[in-house]
């Protein structure tokens, strides 16, 4: 014996009755049919809900009389696309197939209070969920994906009021989390990278209005910034680095479209900028450093295709130069003195293989080329700042 049938071709016709429902745009009432087993129980009810002569909607009841399962035909294509199931009367799971081929590609879990618990989506259609979303109060608070080829999850994202609050990815496959994205108001603040997988951060971007504007690395592993990128929109700005590991930054470069402009450095260590290096499409042109560590430069170096050119300085503090060397394939071969601090040229030395060969007294010459005086430390400094982001 079949587990319901229709007891006979009268029965099924007395079965069948108009539902008081609202009539369809063309006229027609929706209709229902009734199925019911050897005992008189009904065991499966099918519905027309649209009137158009095609059954859309089957609900089938268990031996209690309670209903069972519900099949339903939501695009009117004949094959059913959504399925709640139920246990004692109440809906504990719902299979939707939504690319109307008839394969399941989301499930819906209900607790015991009738509210959603999780939610499964294949959308790899694999025929398995691979991204899981679970819910408290009706409201979503976290979802794990499995983005890879593994079905294992390696992507869990945290929601609070219903936006995206956290984004936490396992990018090796490890099964730990390595990269976690922070948001606020829907929007991506900041970024948090575990690059060698140690179980340590070692880098932190931060972004305003969705775009990276800052990123913080921890290039020795000691749980210390080493380097500080900025950014204006997609080009780099300025780079900050601790570059002989001090605990301090001790070089500091600028740029310009992307390309580098400026580089200051802490080259002694001592915890005072004292030279600052000058460069024009990628190429040095100009080095200053600060002899002294009175904060001013006092010593200029000049470039040319990656050889010295000429060499400038000042010698008595006035911040004037007072003596220009001259240099040909990267060797000196002079050098000029203004040995009264007037601006002019007063002694002159010829050198050759790196030693004088000869020198003169000069009266009143001319320098060999104008030389800007000497600024300050601070100042390049200054004009080197940007405005730096909120950490």
């Amino acid at each position: 014996m079949t587990r319901y049938r229709a007891l006979t071709a009268t029965i099924i016709l007395t079965a069948t009755f108009l539902l008081q429902a609202s009539a369809p745009s063309f006229g027609q009432q929706p209709v229902a049919s009734f199925y019911y087993d050897e005992r008189g129980s009904v065991v499966r009810q099918d519905q027309d809900t649209n009137g158009d002569g095609k059954m859309d909607r089957w609900t089938y009841y268990d031996k209690q009389g309670q209903v069972e399962r519900v099949e339903q035909d939501l695009n009117f294509d004949g094959k059913a696309d959504t399925m709640v199931y139920y246990q004692a009367g109440r809906p504990v799971r719902q299979e939707v197939a939504s690319k109307n081929d008839g394969q399941i590609d989301t499930w819906f879990f209900y607790n015991s209070a009738g509210e959603i618990e999780r939610r499964g989506q294949d959308p790899n259609r694999t025929g398995k969920p691979t991204v899981w979303v679970y819910y408290r109060n009706g409201a979503a608070v976290r979802s794990e994906e499995a983005t890879g080829a593994s079905a294992k999850a390696n992507r869990t994202v945290h929601f609070e009021d219903g936006q995206i609050s956290r984004v936490d990815d396992d990018t090796n496959g490890d099964g730990k989390p390595d990269s976690f994205s922070y948001y606020e108001n829907g929007q991506l603040v900041r970024k948090e990278l575990d690059r060698k997988f140690t179980g340590k951060i070692d880098l932190w971007g931060h972004y305003q209005g969705g775009r990276l504007v800052r990123q913080d690395e921890d290039l020795h592993g000691d749980g210390k910034i080493s380097r500080i990128i900025y950014f204006d929109g997609d080009q780099l700005l300025r780079r900050e680095e601790d570059t002989n590991k001090r605990g301090r930054m001790d070089m500091i470069e600028s740029f310009a479209q992307g390309k580098l402009v400026k580089r200051l450095r802490d080259a002694k260590g001592s915890g005072k900028w004292d030279m600052i290096y000058y460069f024009d499409n990628g190429e040095l042109l100009r080095e200053e450093r600060d002899t002294d560590g009175d904060g001013y430069f006092d010593l200029r170096i000049l470039y040319e295709k990656g050889q010295i050119r000429a060499q400038e300085a000042d010698t008595n503090g006035d911040r004037r130069v007072d003596v220009w060397v001259n240099f040909v394939n990267g060797e000196r071969v002079e050098q000029l003195e203004d040995l009264k601090a007037e601006g002019k040229i007063t002694a002159r030395y010829v050198f050759k293989g790196g030693q004088v060969v000869s020198q003169e007294a000069v009266a009143d010459g001319a320098p060999p080329r104008p030389a800007p005086d000497f600024g300050s430390v601070a100042e390049e400094l200054q004009a080197m700042a940007t405005t730096r982001p909120p950490a």
